[in-house]
């Protein structure tokens, strides 16, 4: 294999490259050759097949039209096989609705392009990119999503006592308070709550997030930037 700049999305083990495995997903099967044929000129790319077996890294939609719902539930569907389980999709659309960002999000789309920057170097390039954990989207995209995300939090979250990271607020409020050193008694005090409301705050935190003592709660909050 020939040499290559390791700011390519690769990573060496020992002498070992991770190859990243992508299942192409197109409307018909001339698109879906020449996709193909674009990431197997890599290689740093492995193509592979729905259903073959091996288990992709990165998804590559190519849309022919409006994204609709249909590219939704084939990007669900991936995301919930256990055979083909793909986290993170490149979708390549020309027609994308700014409304349907945040359900692109949830369906694991890292980035979007459009037909016309569907050429070999870009579409590797973004391929390898979203399979280190990089997300490729216009600013304007990218402000409409956080926009999408503040909503969310006003109107559906917020209302419902819950937070984007799934924590509710009582449950940041318990962790705030046992981060900061202070036992069941005094935060049922500082809080207004029983100690058995207290106990019953973290035990379905503990439950829920299937952590196993209140210092895993408390880091967990952290590492999610709640407390």
């Amino acid at each position: 294999m020939s040499s290559f700049a390791p700011d390519l999305g690769t990573v060496e083990r020992g002498n070992v490259v991770d190859i990243v495995k992508v299942l192409v997903c197109a409307a018909d099967e001339i698109t879906s050759a020449g996709v193909e044929v674009m990431l197997d000129a890599s290689e740093l790319v492995h193509v592979v097949s729905d259903g073959g077996g091996a288990r992709p890294d990165v998804v590559v939609v190519v849309v022919d039209g409006v994204v609709g719902s249909s590219t939704f539930a084939l990007l669900r569907r991936l995301q919930g096989d256990g055979s083909t389980l793909a986290s993170r999709a490149v979708m390549v659309a020309d027609t994308f609705r700014s409304e349907d960002m945040l359900m692109a999000v949830e369906c694991g789309v890292a980035a979007l392009l459009s037909r016309s920057e569907m050429k070999e170097g870009a579409l590797v390039s973004a391929v390898l990119a979203v399979s280190r954990g990089a997300a490729l989207m216009s600013g304007r995209l990218q402000g409409i999503l956080l926009d999408q995300i503040d909503r969310l939090r006003l109107q559906v979250l917020a209302p419902a006592g819950l937070t984007l990271s799934g924590i509710e607020t009582r449950e940041r409020d318990v962790l705030h308070l046992i981060a900061e050193g202070y036992q069941t008694e005094e935060i049922a005090k500082q809080l207004t709550y029983s100690e058995g409301t207290v106990k019953n705050v973290l035990y379905g935190l503990m439950a829920r997030l299937r952590l196993n003592s209140r210092a895993q709660a408390v880091a967990y909050a952290m590492r999610a930037g709640v407390i």
